[in-house]
């Protein structure tokens, strides 16, 4: 018990600093300063608007994804409880150290819901899990077909892609060996010290109980790539905010083309919510694809994270209230 607690702490410590030294890296040059003071006192309020409500669409999109996923294995919610869901593990995703802390909440209320239905509902957030890496792994390889020669054109963005690349062909392999071992009846031999063995097994038994869905699994795909797009189009509405009279901005298949490896590389939790490496890597790709000033790109970063972290408020503002909305 007391090595977990040392290594949670040591955990929370690492992202702290990768947190500041990246958020320092990025905004440390006063001319920098200078030129985000300067966009922010003549930002697009209007885009802002936009940008939030993008990210409303991700959410609402999020609780059809879910609900048709916990109503293929008979668990039934209301709508209002499953969005009221949804939006507190987003809160604990954002605010709490690793990826995972939303989902441990997710688990937690909605077996509350349905304590008859826990293996379900538990399978339902696994298969939600499975389908946003096989998302990202498909916008990702999309790209780096589209755009691969212009991202390895300078040597950080093709460091970067690299990297990103290295991830994806692991997430690859990862959802490859999965299916085949399920396909095999394998999933149970899996050795008692495999790393994240029950997050293995528990995603082998969802893609066992889904697999028998395939035409709805389709749709449910196509409902991650729109959220996923939707939530990219986030940033590309906090990018043009910041447009100033220098005209330098992002388009939006710039944006599109940076996020799924920018998301690939802040999924490994090293930092806070990925803050400050999204911004490192905003810097360093935008400048590459679309000659934006470093600064303005990575505060692009910032403001759309902040945009996204608005409505983690809400969540925790609903976890609040959870007794009212959500319990019996």
């Amino acid at each position: 018990m007391k090595h977990a607690r040392t290594k949670r702490i040591g955990i929370v410590l690492l992202q702290l600093l990768v947190t500041t030294a990246g958020l320092w890296y990025v905004f440390h040059d006063p001319q920098r300063r200078v030129q985000i003071a300067e966009a922010l006192r003549h930002a697009g309020l209007r885009w802002v608007l936009l940008g939030w409500i993008c990210y409303s669409v991700v959410e609402v999109l999020a609780t059809v994804r879910w609900q048709i996923l916990l109503r293929l294995q008979g668990v039934r919610i209301s709508w209002l409880r499953a969005g009221a869901i949804v939006i507190i593990g987003l809160f604990f995703n954002q605010f709490l150290p690793g990826g995972v802390g939303g989902d441990a909440m997710r688990l937690y209320l909605i077996f509350k819901q349905a304590p008859q239905r826990k293996v379900g509902a538990g399978l339902s957030i696994a298969m939600d899990r499975l389908f946003g890496l096989l998302t990202v792994v498909f916008l990702a390889t999309v790209s780096f077909c589209l755009r691969f020669k212009l991202l390895i054109r300078a040597s950080p963005s093709r460091h970067i892609a690299l990297l990103a690349f290295i991830l994806l062909s692991a997430s690859l392999a990862f959802v490859v060996v999965l299916f085949w071992m399920v396909n095999s009846g394998l999933l149970h031999h899996l050795p008692k010290r495999t790393p994240f063995r029950k997050a293995i097994i528990n995603s082998g038994k969802a893609l066992l109980c889904y697999r028998t869905h395939l035409l709805v699994m389709a749709c449910v795909f196509l409902i991650t790539v729109i959220a996923h797009l939707a939530y990219y189009s986030t940033f590309y509405c906090a990018g043009k905010s910041l447009l100033t009279s220098t005209g330098h901005a992002a388009s939006l298949i710039d944006i599109w083309s940076i996020m799924p490896l920018v998301d690939t590389i802040i999924s490994v939790p090293v930092s806070l919510g990925g803050v400050g490496v999204r911004e490192t890597l905003f810097q360093e790709l935008l400048g590459t694809l679309a000659h934006v000033p470093p600064a303005l790109a990575a505060f692009t970063a910032s403001v759309g994270f902040a945009i996204q972290a608005c409505w983690g408020f809400v969540g925790a503002a609903v976890f609040l209230l959870s007794q009212k909305i959500i319990s019996r």
